[in-house]
C-alpha cells in the first residue's frame, strides 16, 4: 500500500518547483535613475543549409548583457516586457527592442545564438547554427540614445 505524501514532503515540492520558477525567470538590471537606452535592431537567420530538414525549428537566445566582474552576466532591462531565452520556431529573428542602461562608462556584451535540438543516442542534444558575440565599450551619458543595427543572416 502506498503512503499519501506527508505534508512536509509536500511543502518541500512546493518550495523546489518555486525554486524552479524563479530560477527560469529573467532578472533584469536595475539601470537606477535617468537611465540610458540601448535601441537594437536586429535580423538573425540559421542557413538552411546548417538544417537536416526544410522546416526544423530553430531556437534563439539573444539580449544585452552588463559584463560585471564576477557572477553571471546581468541582462538589460526591455521597455516593453518579451522573450530573450529560448524563443523558439522563429527563422529569421527579427526584433526591435528598447533596454533600459545604466550611465557611465561600462562594458556590454551583445549576444545572438542559434540552435536546433536534435536527437543523438538516447538522448537530446543542442546544436549551433550561428552565434554572434560584440563587447561594446560605452560611456553613457542619462537619457542618450545608443544604437545597434545588425544583421547576422548567414545565408548569403
Amino acid at each position: 500500500m502506498k503512503r499519501p505524501l506527508s505534508r512536509k514532503s509536500g511543502l518541500y515540492a512546493l518550495a523546489c518547483l518555486c525554486l524552479f520558477v524563479a530560477a527560469c525567470a529573467q532578472v533584469y538590471l536595475d539601470p537606477g535613475p535617468n537611465p540610458a537606452r540601448i535601441e537594437v535592431e536586429l535580423t538573425a537567420k540559421a542557413d538552411p543549409a546548417l538544417l537536416e530538414y526544410p522546416g526544423e525549428w530553430v531556437f534563439w537566445d539573444w539580449g544585452v548583457n552588463l559584463i560585471v566582474p564576477q557572477g553571471p552576466l546581468p541582462l538589460l532591462q526591455p521597455t516593453e516586457p518579451q522573450n530573450f531565452k529560448v524563443i523558439s520556431n522563429v527563422n529569421p529573428l527579427v526584433r526591435r527592442v528598447t533596454f533600459l542602461a545604466p550611465t557611465g562608462k561600462r562594458t556590454y556584451l551583445f549576444q545572438v545564438s542559434g540552435y536546433a535540438l536534435r536527437t543523438r543516442g538516447e538522448g537530446t542534444v543542442p546544436v549551433s547554427l550561428l552565434n554572434y558575440e560584440q563587447k561594446l565599450e560605452l560611456d553613457l551619458k542619462p537619457g542618450q540614445v545608443y544604437r545597434i543595427k545588425r544583421d547576422l543572416t548567414s545565408a548569403r
